[in-house]
């Protein structure tokens, strides 16, 4: 009998929570050290469809053609690990795009050290966008990041796009956060009083809303177009996709030359022996 009185005393002892929620550090050299996300990326498509996740597989390998070969898996519906086997490989898909696949954009972070990849907030994309309808004297850096700060969250300008005598727009790279609708335009006022407005057009646009203008879904699942809240003309549309840059189908002619390529002449024979020739010709048929 003395025994079990002496367990029930110590038991009384015991203060079980005290000692669950005790400090308790791990010493030095047993925490993991290496990120095991380090060459992966988490994202998610900005679509309510179901995605075809052989088809983009293979679509998103075969437009990044990494190097070293991808792995794409979905952890959870919806939100997808893309492991890379090479840092450049990596680099180079974080810092292009944006990228889509059936129209649908994606959305792509990268994965803290130390962070679980379905914790990664998944709400900003980096666009290539074009300003356009802006006065000559406003083409430069400074007023680029404003407009930039404007339309989203500025990053980079695009200095190789003044190069050309004749600038149809100005090109900037901005953050833009996918919760809000994207902008089509702002009224800008000169020092003179004057204003004139400049519009905006989204490189590389995937679907979006044309009810809302947010790029998280189309019509047919925006809650204020199936709730009739919008009449008349639609405030967003396909006029905010900018056009491709360069015609992938079309081969580039011989004869266009580019502004400041000097040699473009000896690139098609045109060497200085042929201008001399070229020029005692015209002086032949000047005597005549």
């Amino acid at each position: 009998m003395a025994r079990y009185q002496d367990i029930y005393a110590q038991l009384a002892d015991l203060d079980i929570e005290g000692e669950e929620n005790g400090e308790f550090v791990l010493e030095d050299g047993v925490e993991e050290e290496i990120n095991k996300y380090e060459l992966c990326l988490v994202g998610r498509f900005l679509t309510e469809k179901n995605i075809n996740n052989g088809a983009m597989k293979t679509k998103m390998a075969d437009v990044w053609k990494p190097a070293m070969g991808i792995s794409i898996k979905e952890i959870e519906m919806g939100f997808y690990l893309f492991q890379f086997y090479h840092r450049e490989d990596l680099q180079w898909v974080l810092n292009g795009g944006p990228w889509s696949f059936d129209n649908a954009i994606l959305v792509v972070d990268v994965i803290p050290s130390g962070e679980e990849p379905l914790k990664v907030p998944l709400w900003h994309l980096n666009f290539w966008i074009q300003i356009h309808d802006l006065p000559t004297g406003f083409m430069f850096e400074a007023v680029g990041k404003q407009l930039g700060n404007f339309f989203g969250e500025f990053l980079l300008y695009d200095d190789k796009n003044n190069t050309s005598i004749w600038r149809e727009c100005m090109r900037i790279k901005v953050c833009l956060d996918v919760r809000k609708p994207l902008k089509r335009k702002k009224k800008i006022t000169r020092k003179n009083g004057s204003e004139f407005v400049v519009s905006c057009k989204y490189e590389r646009l995937g679907e979006f809303c044309f009810s809302c203008g947010l790029i998280s879904h189309t019509e047919r699942f925006c809650r204020r177009y199936l709730d009739k809240r919008v009449d008349g003309p639609k405030e967003w549309g396909s006029w905010l996709r900018a056009p491709p840059r360069r015609g992938l189908s079309q081969a580039r002619s011989k004869w266009l030359r580019e502004e400041g390529d000097v040699d473009w002449e000896s690139k098609f024979g045109r060497s200085d022996d042929t201008r001399v020739l070229r020029k005692g010709w015209s002086k032949i048929q000047e005597m005549r």
